[in-house]
């Protein structure tokens, strides 16, 4: 009985375990490869194309490998790097921690503006969600959640069943919102 146990447990792990691999966008297609898709709960129309200097995001390499192979954004960074800025530019008076969405907002309005890409999960009928979060520091309006089921036991947590159709909606939305985006 415990050997049986034990090798249901370690199939689940194995099908659960996600490569994060960092992923080129199809040239053809401009998406990342994968034929899933992830659920849009939140798209509001915006011009991304007055946001896009600046992206603030989870740290990360697999995000940050992603998110620099759609090549949009100016820059990105993460919390750890938003922290060093504020010191270099003397600013811990105007904003003295960014670890939470009150600073974050006095980060935007003393340092300059960025749009912040953040990670989290929800919980519904006993299944777990993955969503990335597209937030408007200046009032932290989210103006972008899509959200993919994550599958442990049956299709299994990896890059193309969950991460890459979470990222191709991340491209969808910035081909919808932007005038100046194109495959490069």
């Amino acid at each position: 009985m415990l050997k049986k146990y034990f090798l249901v447990i370690s199939a689940l792990l194995l099908t659960a375990c996600s490569s994060m691999k960092v992923a080129q966008l199809d040239p053809t297609t401009g998406r990342f490869p994968t034929k899933n898709q992830a659920t849009i709960v939140k798209s509001s129309p915006v011009d991304l194309d007055s946001m896009k200097s600046l992206l603030l995001l989870p740290d990360n390499d697999f995000v940050k490998g992603q998110i620099g192979n759609i090549n949009y954004f100016n820059a990105t960074i993460t919390l750890d790097d938003l922290e060093t800025l504020i010191i270099q530019n003397d600013l811990t008076e105007e904003v003295p921690s960014v670890r939470e969405k009150i600073g974050i907002n006095k980060a935007y309005k003393a340092y300059k503006p960025f749009l912040w890409l953040r990670f989290d999960t929800r919980r519904e009928n006993g299944k777990e969600y993955a969503q990335f979060i597209l937030t408007k520091p200046d009032t932290l309006e989210d103006i972008f959640v899509v959200e993919k089921h994550l599958d442990y036991v049956w299709a299994g947590v990896n890059d193309q069943n969950t991460w890459y159709p979470l990222f191709n909606a991340i491209v969808d939305y910035i081909d919808e919102n932007s005038k100046t985006w194109s495959l490069k």
